[in-house]
């Protein structure tokens, strides 16, 4: 079995933030893990610019990450891939952007899977545990071929392979087969 994170794409320049002015009730929607409603209040969002560059230079995302809190967000072509093999462990719900809509991914497919005692974490000088450096599963709690998150990261997606999947249907392969840009699978545990 192989566990991946799902990570922006080092190449992408371009996620998204809230725009400035969203109350703190907007902000709290975008908590992980909670299966929202289509009724939702979505913020406002724009692309992330803290430096004034051209943004119109930069290649647009497929799916792309909006920080603080993180979240997935996915393009109208993006949404109409993956939304059957998400539809079990997400709600795809609508964001206005751009005289378009995007969609945030709301995994709310929680996995009680860690295994603490065999995560490592980096330990302070004053011997207090820090963040976590590697993680460790349960192998038989981790579903296959589906996203999910566990609670004790609910920042961070996952996505396992218990054993070579060809099929086309799944969201891991529905990325990479169609060339979807913004996010990568990054190899975090092995069994």
């Amino acid at each position: 079995m192989v566990v991946y994170a799902i990570h922006p794409n080092r190449t992408n320049e371009k996620t998204f933030v809230m725009c400035r002015g969203n109350d703190l009730e907007k902000i709290d929607a975008f908590n992980t893990g909670k299966k929202k409603t289509d009724e939702w209040n979505p913020p406002a969002i724009e692309w992330f610019d803290d430096d004034s560059r051209n943004l119109d230079k930069y290649k647009d995302p497929d799916i792309s990450y909006i920080g603080s809190p993180s979240s997935l967000i996915v393009s109208p072509h993006a949404k109409k891939l993956i939304t059957l093999t998400v539809n079990d462990v997400a709600k795809l719900l609508p964001i206005p952007f751009n005289n378009e809509t995007w969609y945030l991914l709301n995994v709310f497919n929680i996995i009680n899977a860690l295994n603490k005692a065999n995560c490592k974490y980096k330990i302070r000088k004053n011997g207090e545990v820090g963040r976590m450096l590697d993680i460790a599963f349960f192998a038989n709690k981790i579903p296959h071929a589906k996203l999910f998150m566990v609670p004790e990261k609910r920042s961070t997606f996952y996505f396992a392979e218990h054993h070579p999947d060809d099929s086309e249907n799944n969201f891991k392969n529905i990325i990479e087969q169609n060339k979807l840009f913004g996010i990568e699978f990054v190899k975090v545990w092995e069994n």
